[in-house]
């Protein structure tokens, strides 16, 4: 079972790290709606086949489906939108820190709701801070390959998703985790999807491209989503969340290899400070102390 959560970890880190290098790959055939709305239509549909036949149709008052459509808006309709217009306007390397800098914006997040970080948290923030400023400096520098605005609305990707991270967790508790993935997906994809149904038809993308983007959705947002929540359940919230860190790295070198993006000594170094600073604040804790993530 622990070798088992382990495997699934890591297979999560490698997909949401490549996850990033196959948007770009989708956004050169698909317009960005078409590319959300493909990849959450098919993760969508397997989610709610898993739940219908697990567990059937969730018995939950109309609060709590209030709750779910508002997380379902946050995390997935505003998330997915943020997100692909980030990936699409920066470089897939520079892209792959946005999910890693979610611990970062759950701490100031918290602490506004009366969650008081750690020493260590608190390191962890202000080190981080200064190589996201530091890289939002680097749009000025002659030769870079930032975007504002793309980094713009990486950071937006972020900060909704550090929301819906907070929000999820009561949620999960009391309503299950598979029934909330489901159905938050599911409401949160439908904005997405209807809208780009009738264009469907007249795209001519190779099937190599239609099955990265079924693939891309699948594994993301369904099997990664899952593997996570099973290694926070088997092996602790702590040492599962310490792996997210790879995940930009993962980015990173895909970039370089596969799509051939370059970048200047000060990105580097700018995105080698976020991660450390990340690395710090979301280091594990001792029992009984809160960890700041648990599924990106």
């Amino acid at each position: 079972m622990i070798a088992r959560a382990y495997i699934g970890v890591i297979l999560t880190v490698l997909i949401w790290g490549g996850n990033v290098v196959a948007l770009k790959v989708l956004l050169d055939f698909f317009t960005r709606s078409q590319t959300i709305g493909l990849r959450l239509g098919a993760a969508s549909l397997v989610l709610l086949g898993l739940t219908l036949l697990r567990s059937g149709w969730p018995k939950w008052s109309f609060r709590d489906w209030l709750w779910v459509v508002g997380a379902g808006l946050l995390g997935t309709t505003l998330f997915q939108n943020f997100s692909v217009i980030g990936v699409d306007r920066s470089p897939a390397g520079i892209s792959g820190l946005s999910n890693a800098v979610v611990p970062i914006l759950v701490v100031l997040l918290g602490s506004l709701v009366g969650q008081r970080p750690n020493r260590l948290q608190v390191l962890g923030v202000l080190v981080s801070l200064s190589g996201m400023l530091w890289l939002l400096g680097q749009t000025l520098e002659p030769g870079s390959t930032l975007n504002l605005l793309g980094l713009g609305f990486l950071g937006l990707s972020s900060l909704t998703w550090a929301g819906y991270t907070l929000a999820n967790r009561p949620l999960v508790a009391r309503l299950g985790l598979l029934p909330f993935v489901t159905f938050a997906t599911l409401i949160g994809t439908l904005p997405l999807l209807i809208p780009v149904l009738p264009t469907l038809g007249q795209l001519s993308a190779p099937p190599l491209i239609w099955g990265l983007a079924a693939l891309s959705g699948l594994l993301s947002n369904v099997f990664a989503y899952l593997a996570w929540g099973n290694g926070i359940q088997v092996l602790g919230a702590a040492r599962t969340s310490i792996w997210q860190n790879l995940s930009p790295l993962v980015a990173f070198g895909l970039a370089v290899w596969l799509l051939g993006e370059r970048f200047t000594p000060g990105e580097l170094s700018a995105g080698a400070l976020t991660l450390v600073g990340v690395l710090v604040a979301n280091w594990p804790q001792r029992a009984g102390q809160p960890v700041l993530n648990d599924a990106g």
